[in-house]
């Protein structure tokens, strides 16, 4: 009886050891997983937890809370980073163009990576990647194996015997007709989609040099660059506001904040975090105190609702934004008018085009991610 006890306690710990185990793999697949979703999809950087040495220099806080400066001359001598995904889940696409009205659910990530250097009257600005990624990149993570190949290959083959019978069955008039409604379809034009527009970009870059309050872009011989610094240099300065290439307009006073601090912001105090001419409220509430890519930052929790018309991306496209926050945070430098980092869960309405002409709308949940590399390349001036 006591042999028999202690075998089956011997055979409950192997069990509990290989169940560890089993837990242990399917763990690190997990995680493996995630990188290699993450990687595909562009994910911006998470913060980091040593400051830059000379920006932490700058810092003016004290046990009463934190001053977010204004006051330090701002660098012209910098180098930018920006990493912004839009990720996209089950909105409603309605595309109006010359044939018609097209409606789709879009559900995917919508990624752009741009870098800003700029050298006092000097800006160059490089789309380093970009497109739209389908949430069917997440099956690059699962490993296939012998099993699901025979799987898939007895499908497809059961599939096509299927096909081919059911073509066979079809009379000649029906046949004729499926002939006609593909050779329609395949003459039909493209449903123009705003969300991989922007691919077209990769690896371009423009030059805009200042000249008195205006950006002009050099001159090129490529159509598709003198288009798009065409249409970006009338609204250059908005995009170099959003990118930190150039200090926010509006900041916050002397008065210094702590954990636990609210900050609302409406009419001319929301572009603190908006472009100029945005309508609506925010409330801002200081969570603490961190850095993100080296920036020593405020993190605020950030909630409300927002309507900016004419918003300028990097690739010049104008969008009116109807915003509904549910919950976000956003890194606020402590050293410059720099907003440095948001994380956002929205509502959104997203339209593109010309009002009464092709445009697209797109309406439904949105999760916003953006992060800024902020390098300052020149001698300090402060």
């Amino acid at each position: 009886m006591t042999s028999c006890r202690l075998l089956g306690i011997a055979a409950l710990g192997l069990s509990v050891v290989a169940c560890g185990k089993i837990r242990e793999l399917t763990n690190k697949a997990k995680r493996a997983a995630e990188t290699s979703v993450s990687a595909a999809l562009g994910a911006p950087k998470t913060a980091e937890s040593a400051p830059d040495a000379r920006l932490q220099a700058l810092v003016d806080q004290t046990p009463e809370g934190a001053l977010f400066r204004k006051d330090l001359a701002f660098p012209e001598q910098l180098r930018v980073k920006v990493e912004r995904r839009l990720t996209f889940e089950g909105a409603r696409m309605v595309v109006k163009s010359a044939i018609g009205n097209q409606a789709t659910v879009v559900s995917g990530t919508q990624f752009c990576t741009a870098s800003y250097e700029r050298a006092g009257a000097r800006l160059a600005l490089t789309i380093e990647n970009a497109g739209f990624a389908k949430p069917e990149v997440a099956a690059i993570a699962k490993p296939a194996t012998a099993k699901d190949d025979k799987a898939v290959a007895d499908k497809a083959k059961a599939d096509k015997a299927m096909a081919d019978k059911a073509m066979a069955a079809k009379s000649k008039i029906e046949q004729a007709k499926q002939n006609q409604e593909t050779a329609a379809a395949a003459a039909a034009a493209a449903v123009p989609d705003e969300l991989t527009a922007i691919k077209e970009l990769t690896g371009c870059k423009l030059v805009f040099v200042r000249q008195g309050s205006a950006w002009k872009p050099e001159h090129s011989n490529d159509f598709k660059l003198t288009v798009w610094g065409g249409n970006l240099a009338p609204r250059l300065d908005a995009t170099c506001l959003d990118a930190g290439v150039m200090p926010r307009a509006y900041w916050f006073g002397k008065r210094r904040l702590k954990p636990g601090d609210s900050v609302p912001l409406s009419g001319t105090a929301l572009s603190l975090l908006l472009g100029e001419g945005a309508s609506g409220a925010l409330v801002l509430k200081l969570e603490s105190f961190a850095v993100s890519a080296g920036h020593p930052c405020g993190v605020f929790a950030v909630t409300g609702n927002y309507h900016a018309a004419a918003v300028p991306g990097p690739d010049g496209a104008l969008v009116d934004q109807e915003v509904s926050i549910t919950s976000g945070t956003v890194w606020l430098s402590l050293v410059y008018p720099l907003v440095i980092r948001e994380q956002l869960e929205t509502v959104q309405t997203l339209v593109t085009g010309a009002r009464g002409g092709p445009s697209t709308r797109i309406q439904g949940k949105v999760s916003v991610a953006v992060t800024r590399e902020w390098l300052q390349t020149g001698a300090a001036t402060n």
